[in-house]
């Protein structure tokens, strides 16, 4: 029935065993074709290996297997598989695939038959043969030495390959100078380092492709296009690796300098030259001649390349591309087969250098793309900063005693009943604020990043000349931060509309002026390991000390749960698996050297001995398309489909399925395309179920991870909806809830740190307008006029003698309310170290805990016997006295009276109370302080061993007539105390009469242990004394602060920086100089003291600032005199200044007036006004964070430029201030500093637009702040927002231009969810996954002759990958054909021609 015999092989039967075949026949009929093989096999379990040498296993013991297997599904099982598969019951369609597999493999052991190589037997002393003079097994010893020997080299060669370097080591080696660039010659010597080899022309060639410029030097960007083009692994696509041999297309291009693609008859010579071919000069005439068939003088690439296949040594050339040459085949016949190899390797290379020439085109978009992408990103972080910086910080200098204040912020602060989402990003953004070189400005873009080089820059950076002032890094190079001993806790205070701050000795508590409390700090167990015999071994004693926990309100805190510690496969391991499989899949795996190395061993060594061949015929025997995919995305892709085959196949057909890819491998190899297509369809017939079983998945997977952003997105909404819905229920809720004992409100308290409790939601009932903190217990004050203490009771400090049955000592974990002060409001408290004191409604002073030192005031009764007051006890000051405020220090207390007046008693020590030398001893009763005699003083602060005081502060009219302004007056400050903590002996009170506060209204104190700090009108801090940790702000080298230093990392008071600063103007009218207008005469009533140029186009008038300086307000004064012509209108001075450009640049401007003088003036800007309306003084509120050197003033029309004075208040330097501080608390060696929220709703409103226009992601983040939440309702994510906010003086922002330069690519892009804006997430997202630009390259056209002689035309990729030419020409020659026309006659008929 036409049946052939032919051996029956299974390729994975690679073992030394016996094996008898007999003929294996194909049944072949229209309808069925079935094959069924009978194999003989017998071996011996003696010989056998163990598992772990033999992949496979081998038999127990000796049988004689007689096997029939049926090896190929029959077309009907196929076709009725699949039309069962491409029913709507696809999952009983799998499961009959997956019975039917395995009830063939049921029966199928793959170990059986095989058996394994036998173990070399031991050698004994009997067996050498004495006479003989040699060992008996010599030969096979001298082998296992060979392979041992070769074992070593492997092992060296692997270890060589761990030690490789990198391409940007390799870089930087090379480029001895550190200039970033490397030229030709350092490229050729760095290709073997990275394993590249190839000749020097073809070095060249991929130099000049690198080289786009034509500099003569590369930098590593271009470096990396070489290696694209040369890596067939992870580089280009079609698994492409040069050679070292000396192509004649090298050599050719190397002579053709000009690139005409032509070379004369001397480069042809050199040529000839070069490629060492010893041809005669007769002959390179004759050839140049015969070949120049134009008489040109020149000749092309085709021609020269026909003269080296006639002057080449062909044989060789064959053999060096591992090429075998027939044997029996002419010389016109082996130049054939060269030149069709030489000619596929030509196309190969230029296919890939075309994916180089694309993929650096690709980079260079990306590239471009990342550095826009970057800018906006940081201006969206900038605008996110800006806007919770409008709500409010706190910050905390130095750390504390122990460290206490220091600990990390906790890293979720979602309540109980909400997630907030976001809190990662506040803390990076606040994280590098304090620590600049960990901030997201460090990260450089394409632009600023470094080159890579081996050597650092030498060049220093400076402002204006080398590094822009825009440039992120500048923020970082000048952050006054960087000098500052900053915590980093904090973070979750930021936005929280933090007023107030109290210090305990190792507790710090926060109130927001919505009356919500925040704790942070506590000091941890002073002892770090338990004993053996101790109760905390089997007892958890909690994070802190049981002082601070009181504190903190965790007495009752629940020892964390340990998470459960899950082992996952790391990332690693898994794609040392994938490679595992995919190497054992095409039989090169071996196990590799050092199992910690394995991936590496793996991707280096056994992926790129997986033919690229063969990974192209595995996917597409699977339907799947290999274009623009590497050796590694193809090795994916197999993985994928092996274990999917072997789940719903089988492991039977997956072997089955690899025996047919290598019969197809074999039978292109004879050029028996017919029936490899046809064992290629049987394939892809045998995998069309798992095709739509992928494409469902993939599918489904798409649809779970866009379902999963929907309802992350709707929960998010709803949770949002719900929280803010309980916060405002919460906020009105006046339904009071008690403690326990049901006399006290439930005052909660949130904590920031991990010690500390969860977040709350805030209650109504339970708002706080006051805290303070002595050195172990707390009060605040409800805003109902109630009193509440908490902490350590000892000494009866906390006043809850009446409450806590009768225990005048005991503690108090929760704030209590205090019931001897419950029918008297209290407005003022203050707690020391073991003794409050409290100011109500009436003006009264009571006083209760340690009497001590007199500190209470109560008399001398408490010098004779150690007594304590644990009931709040009025105290006396003096008749007719009202009480308005009260400090407590460690040993002494003061008070201020409605008059202005202080009061001082308790321990005088060291000058603290400011009597004087002559009363430096305890006082019992209060003394009025009479050194402060006709001084209104408003506030007092008392330290651990000194006491402050300011005045109050008052507004009052300076200058006269036009010149006439309000100027705060007021605000001294005076302490009293020893010289250790001044820094001076201060027995009675003195002035702090630095230079810093002598112009400054200072409006509040504060005393701390060792050290003091002062709040101006203005919003500068200061501090000065002890700077143990850099609690005062300063360095943390400087060890004692003898005058206030200005923390300028908070802010810094502008000032007026164009005084005496140098000027210029375009001209001069009758001397009136630039100069007038920077002397600081404001009066414009004598036109001999206002400057004036001629009447021109366009005058000018410019300032100097000298440096850098961050703008705040500009001021420009206008002339007040008036013509002596009463014809003239009255006001034709000042109306000449109108309209006008107040301009500010951090270029200089240039000198020229008229024509275009104003547009190139206004275009050098980085901020303008135009002044239109006449008057007196017209002030300019420059944008925040303005950074420039020099002003203009220019008109827009035809006339005199005159005015008299111009005042530019800002800070000199770079460094943009964080807010005005606005409440100081000194304690002991840290000092806290808070920036208040901004008190115009219009500045919030508009700092949550501009953030939300940066990236509406910002939306989602602000609307959890109470403060932003009415800018959330009205505006959303920035949908109604028509016009940016953030481009100025006509230069669009950051974000804009990313979206105008890629309009057309973002206009293709979906909306975000819910069809709102996008996100700018979803925007890169979208600009990265752009398509790759168009490949310049077109295939060749291969010329087919027909039946009859005739030509057609087809595309080279129709057959190219099934077709060897070079081989099928040698076998035609073995076979006799000689010069057989190609591809002659139908392809079934050349089939079976050949077989026959």
């Amino acid at each position: 029935g036409g049946c052939q015999p032919q051996p029956y092989r299974r390729p994975d039967l690679a073992c030394r065993s016996t094996v008898r075949t007999v003929p294996q026949f194909n049944f072949t009929s229209p309808k069925r074709r079935t094959a069924v093989g009978v194999t003989l096999v017998w071996g011996s379990a003696a010989s056998s290996h163990s598992e772990q040498e033999s992949p496979v296993g081998a038999p127990s013991a000796e049988f004689l297997v007689l096997r029939s297997s049926r090896t190929r599904l029959t077309v009907d099982q196929q076709q009725t598989d699949m039309d069962a598969f491409g029913r709507t019951d696809n999952d009983g369609a799998v499961a009959a695939l997956q019975a039917e597999a395995g009830a063939e493999d049921a029966g199928f052991d793959p170990a059986r038959g095989r058996v394994a190589r036998r173990r070399p037997p031991d050698i004994q002393p009997g067996d050498v043969d004495p006479l003989a003079g040699r060992d008996a097994n010599a030969d096979q010893d001298a082998e296992e030495e060979a392979e041992h020997a070769a074992h070593l080299a492997d092992n060296e060669d692997l270890k060589a390959l761990y030690d490789a370097m990198t391409p940007e080591e390799v870089f930087m080696e090379f480029d001895v100078d550190g200039s970033g660039f490397i030229d030709l010659a350092e490229f050729k010597d760095m290709l073997p380092k990275l394993g590249v080899k190839m000749s020097s022309a073809k070095a060249l060639k991929y130099f000049k492709m690198c080289d786009t410029d034509g500099s003569g030097e590369i930098d590593f960007e271009e470096f990396k296009v070489a290696l694209y083009a040369c890596d067939p692994n992870s580089g280009n696509p079609i698994g492409f690796a040069p050679n070292n041999l000396l192509t004649p297309k090298d050599a050719f291009e190397m002579f053709d300098e000009d690139g005409s693609g032509k070379v004369d008859e001397d480069e042809f010579f050199f040529v000839l030259e070069y490629l060492q071919l010893d041809v005669p000069d007769e002959k390179q005439d004759r050839l140049f001649s015969q070949y120049d068939a134009d008489g040109s003088g020149f000749i092309d690439y085709d021609e020269f390349k026909q003269i080296w296949l006639n002057c080449c040594d062909v044989k060789k050339e064959l053999l060096d591309r591992e090429i075998t040459p027939p044997k029996f085949a002419t010389k016109g016949q082996l130049i054939r087969i060269l030149e069709k190899a030489l000619g596929a390797e030509e196309e190969a290379e230029k296919r890939a250098l075309a994916e180089a020439d694309r993929w650096r085109k690709w980079q260079l978009i990306l590239n471009e793309k990342k550095r826009m992408i970057a800018k906006a990103l940081r201006r969206s972080k900038l605008e996110l900063r800006t806007a919770l910086d409008a709500a409010g910080q706190v910050y905390t200098l130095g750390s504390g005693t122990y460290n206490q204040f220091a600990g990390d912020v906790v890293k979720d602060i979602s309540s109980k009943n909400y997630r907030f989402e976001g809190f990662s990003e506040v803390y990076d953004l606040w994280h590098g604020r304090i620590y600049p070189g960990e901030s997201f400005l460090a990260k450089d873009d394409d632009d600023n990043q470094k080159r890579v080089s081996g050597k650092q820059q030498d060049e220093k950076l400076e402002i204006g000349k080398n590094i822009s002032v825009e440039d992120p890094r500048v923020e970082l190079m000048t952050s006054p931060f960087r000098e500052v001993t900053c915590a980093t806790n904090t973070a979750a205070l930021w936005g929280r509309r933090i007023c107030q701050v109290a210090l305990c000795e190792n507790v710090a508590v926060a109130l927001s002026d919505l009356g919500e409390l925040y704790s942070w700090g506590g000091q941890s167990h002073w002892w770090h390991e338990v004993e053996e015999d101790a109760v905390w071994q089997t007892q958890w004693r909690g994070d802190t000390t049981a002082r601070s926990s009181t504190l903190l309100m965790t007495m009752k805190k629940d020892e964390p749960v340990e998470d459960a510690i899950e082992i996952k496969e790391s990332e690693e391991d898994l794609e040392a698996e994938k490679y595992k499989v995919v190497t054992t899949y095409y039989a090169v795996w071996s196990a590799p050297p050092q199992s910690d190395n394995r991936l590496v061993y793996y991707k280096d060594v056994l992926v790129p001995k997986i033919p690229y061949e063969s990974l192209k015929l595995s996917l597409e025997t699977r339907c799947k398309a290999v274009e623009q995919s590497t050796k590694f995305d193809m090795c994916d892709m197999v993985y994928r489909d092996i274990l999917l085959e072997k789940k719903v196949l089988g492991e039977r057909a997956h072997r089955r399925i690899r025996e047919m890819e290598e019969e197809v491998v074999d039978l292109r190899k004879r050029r028996k395309k017919a029936m490899a297509k046809k064992l290629i369809l049987d394939i892809q017939e045998m995998w069309e179920p798992l095709k739509h079983m992928q494409s469902e998945e993939d599918a489904e997977a798409i649809k779970k991870a866009e379902r999963e952003i929907e309802e992350k997105h709707v929960r998010g909404e709803q949770n949002y909806v719900k929280w803010r819905k309980g916060v405002q229920e919460g906020r009105e809720d006046m339904n009071t809830s008690f403690s326990a004992r049901g006399n006290s409100l439930d005052v909660q308290v949130s904590g920031i740190t991990a010690r500390g409790q969860q977040m709350k939601t805030p209650r109504g009932y339970a708002k706080a307008v006051a805290v303070t903190c002595g050195s172990s217990h707390a009060s605040l004050v409800h805003e109902n006029g109630q009193l509440y203490t908490w902490g350590m009771g000892a000494s009866g400090r906390l006043g809850l003698d009446l409450t806590e049955d009768g225990d005048p000592s005991a503690d108090a974990p929760k704030p209590t309310l205090v019931q001897a002060l419950a029918g008297r409001p209290v407005v003022r408290a203050s707690c020391g170290y073991a003794h409050s004191a409290a100011v109500t409604v009436d003006a009264r002073l009571f006083v209760w805990g340690s009497g001590a030192t007199g500190k209470l005031g109560l008399g001398a009764i408490t010098d004779q016997e150690e007594c304590f007051c644990s009931v709040p006890t009025p105290l006396v000051v003096g008749k007719n006295v009202r009480v308005r405020k009260v400090s407590c220090g460690s040993a002494h207390t003061a008070c201020i009276t409605d008059k202005g007046e202080l009061f001082v008693w308790g321990c005088g020590d060291g000058g603290r109370l400011g009597l004087g030398s002559k009363r430096m001893a305890t006082l019992y009763r209060p003394s009025r302080v009479e050194a402060l005699a006709g001084k209104k003083i408003v506030s007092v602060s008392c330290g651990n061993s000194h006491t402050l005081c300011s005045t109050a502060v008052r507004e009052v009219w300076q200058g006269e007539g036009s010149a006439r302004v309000k100027v705060k007056v007021g605000g001294d400050v005076f302490e009293a105390g020893p010289l250790n903590v001044l820094g001076r002996f201060c027995p009675s009170f003195e002035q702090v009469s630095a230079s810093r506060l002598d112009e400054l209204a200072i409006i509040q104190v504060s005393a701390g242990f060792t050290h003091s700090g002062a709040v101006s009108a203005s919003g500068e801090l200061f501090c000065w004394g002890n700077n143990s940790g850099g609690c005062c702000g300063a360095p943390t080298d400087v060890k004692f602060c003898n005058e206030p230093y200005n923390v300028r990392c908070l802010f810094e008071r502008p000032v007026n920086l164009a005084l005496g600063k140098p000027a210029k103007q375009c001209s001069v009218y009758s001397g009136l100089d630039a100069y007038l207008a920077v002397d600081g005469n404001v009066e414009g009533g004598d036109p001999n003291f206002c400057c004036s140029t001629l009447q021109e186009p366009q005058p000018w008038w410019e300032v100097d600032l000298g440096d850098f300086a961050v703008i705040h307000s500009i001021k420009i004064w206008n002339r007040t005199d008036e013509p002596p012509d009463p014809s003239f209108e009255s006001d034709m001075f000042q109306q000449r200044l109108f309209p006008s450009y107040l301009m500010l640049g951090q270029e200089p401007y240039l000198d020229m007036i008229g024509g275009d003088s104003l547009q190139r003036s206004l275009d050098n800007s980085v901020a303008r006004m135009k002044l239109t309306k006449c008057q007196r003084c017209t002030t300019w509120h420059v944008p925040d964070n303005i950074c420039a050197r020099y002003v203009r003033v220019q008109l827009e029309g035809f006339s005199f430029l005159h005015f008299a004075q111009i005042e530019v208040f800002g800070t000199p330097g770079i460094a943009k201030p964080v807010g005005r501080c606005g409440f100081v608390q000194c304690g002991k060696n840290v000092t806290v500093g808070v920036i208040r929220a901004l008190p115009d709703p219009r500045d919030t409103e508009r700092a949550y637009k501009r953030a939300v226009l940066a990236d509406a992601h910002n939306a989602n983040i602000l609307r959890q702040y109470e403060t932003f939440s009415l800018e959330y309702d009205k505006y959303g994510h920035g949908d109604s927002i028509k016009n940016c906010l953030i481009c100025k003086g006509g230069q669009l922002c950051e974000v804009c231009s990313l979206k105008s330069v890629y309009k057309e690519e973002l206009d293709t892009l979906p909306l975000g969810i819910g069809g709102r804006i996008r996100t700018l997430d979803e925007t890169i997202q979208g600009l990265l996954n752009a398509p790759k630009p168009p490949l310049e390259y077109t295939p060749p056209v291969k010329e087919k002759k027909g039946w009859f002689g005739t030509k057609k035309s087809t595309n080279k990729d129709d057959d190219s990958h099934h077709d060897n030419d070079s081989h099928a020409d040698m076998l035609a020659i073995e076979d006799g054909e000689g010069d057989r026309p190609e591809h002659e006659g139908a392809e079934e008929g050349e089939d079976e021609g050949e077989e026959g």
